[in-house]
């Protein structure tokens, strides 16, 4: 009979394997599922979280390239319109806005309107696409900043160049959107400006043209719009769409930490990490990323429990890692999960709590961790923290075993072997131990050995 044996897996340096006695360094592992997310088309900065410090380039490769493209699509002009609305000169008129008194502003502004003043009428267009004070009426809100747009007022033609662009009130025409675009554009309009970069980039009414879509951006991003300054130094640092040069790239990401986006923040500390644009600093990128992780950043606060956990760019400090961790799993980060099964199975900056290890693991696992499905695996069968349970053991071991890990394969393979939850197997046995074996598995090796001296 072959003794069941359980292989060590692969996991972040910092945590070391638990049940067996042999310990192995672990791979870095890739926050390749959750690339960084922005309104306009980015090419992002996929990164590897190394051996050393949170968000660096395992072994000296360069970021990984990100996720598909983004498909571009407009600013959101609502905060646009309300500052539009807030800024108009009747103290009456910001007081009735102030208030929310949607009805009032429409009196108000009805008045300017009538007089062929192109305020109130661009005023009564925003009310009429955004059914404040009134329904919502596109056709009704076309008429009016037409009228607004043919006064000059640019902020009117850039919601024309929207409706025209999207089919709101009136039938889509990029060429026309390109035209009253342009026109905000010319006269001061960042979100006009970013939407022209849009056209440019898909060739929506012009023809396909990424330079000019990049001048038009980087106009944009000049003007503080934020989405687009992130884009910008994603796509500098990348060299997508522009010549790569990372020190612009940094510039621009600062300027969107600057102007307040949250995912900045985090970008921040990753290249402060890496030293891309910027020399390499672990107290800043520390400083960026706890900044992000106080933010609710997801991924900030798996690299602040990783910077606590190892003692990068500040002193180590595991109350502290497993508080992020927490934070960070409690959010969906997978990984952080899986460490936290591992941090109260060892018992690693607090008392061993079994019973915590297979709560986190198990939420790993449910979630497709290959590794927290093997480990959870070994917590059925040898009753850590959960009862005994060979048949669910197999389950999760089969299917940690499906994403082709080794120490998963082989103990499928000792599961049949032994009859443990499920039907004593020599010949399943044996198809597991070669699956291993081709994948790496010394011990699978050696089952298989010991089965054709005993003629299996």
């Amino acid at each position: 009979m072959i003794k069941l044996i359980r292989l060590v897996c692969l996991f972040p340096t910092l945590l070391v394997a638990s049940l067996a006695t042999t310990t192995v360094q672990a791979q870095p592992h890739i926050h390749g599922d959750r690339p960084h997310t922005h309104p306009l088309p980015a090419q992002g900065i996929s990164h590897k979280h190394g051996n050393t410090a949170p968000g660096r380039v395992a072994n000296g490769q360069k970021p990984a390239p990100r996720a598909q493209q983004q498909v571009p699509v407009r600013p959101n002009n609502t905060a646009q319109n309300n500052r539009a609305i807030a800024g108009n000169p009747n103290a009456e008129l910001k007081q009735a806005y102030a208030q929310k008194n949607y009805k009032r502003v429409f009196q108000i502004a009805s008045k300017f309107a009538k007089q062929g003043d192109p305020s109130g009428q661009f005023v009564l267009g925003q009310l009429a696409l955004l059914g404040q004070g009134q329904k919502k009426n596109p056709k009704m809100a076309f008429n009016w900043l037409n009228k607004s747009a043919a006064g000059g007022h640019k902020g009117a033609r850039y919601l024309l160049g929207s409706l025209y662009a999207s089919g709101t009130g009136t039938k889509k025409n990029f060429g026309q959107a390109h035209k009253y675009y342009k026109l905000a554009a010319q006269a001061g309009v960042p979100d006009a400006m970013a939407s022209l970069g849009v056209m440019y980039e898909k060739g929506q009414g012009v023809k396909k043209n990424i330079p000019t879509a990049m001048k038009y951006y980087e106009q944009a991003a000049n003007k503080g719009i934020t989405n687009v300054q992130l884009m910008m130094g994603e796509r500098y640092i990348k060299g997508v769409g522009v010549k790569k040069n990372p020190a612009k790239g940094y510039r621009f990401v600062k300027m969107a930490h600057d102007s307040g986006a949250p995912q900045a923040t985090y970008l921040l500390g990753v290249l402060n990490a890496e030293g891309i644009g910027t020399k390499k600093s672990p107290q800043y990128a520390f400083k960026y990323l706890t900044a992000a992780a106080k933010r609710n950043i997801p991924d900030a606060q798996y690299d602040l429990a990783s910077s606590y956990a190892q003692g990068i760019g500040t002193k180590k400090n595991m109350g502290q890692a497993i508080n992020w961790y927490k934070k960070a799993g409690n959010n969906g980060i997978v990984t952080a999960q899986h460490n936290l099964g591992l941090i109260y199975l060892q018992g690693l900056g607090t008392k061993k709590n079994p019973k915590q290890a297979f709560s986190w693991f198990k939420k790993a696992a449910t979630k497709g961790h290959p590794v927290s499905q093997y480990f959870l695996g070994d917590l059925y069968v040898d009753g850590v923290g959960v009862g005994k349970n060979h048949k669910q053991a197999l389950t999760w071991y089969k299917k940690a075993a499906a994403k082709k890990f080794p120490a998963a394969e082989y103990s499928v393979g000792a599961m049949y072997a032994n009859g443990y939850g499920t039907t004593k197997n020599m010949k399943v046995a044996k198809q597991w131990f070669q699956k291993a074996s081709k994948n790496g598995s010394k011990k699978a090796t050696n089952a298989l050995a010991i089965l054709k001296k005993n003629g299996i």
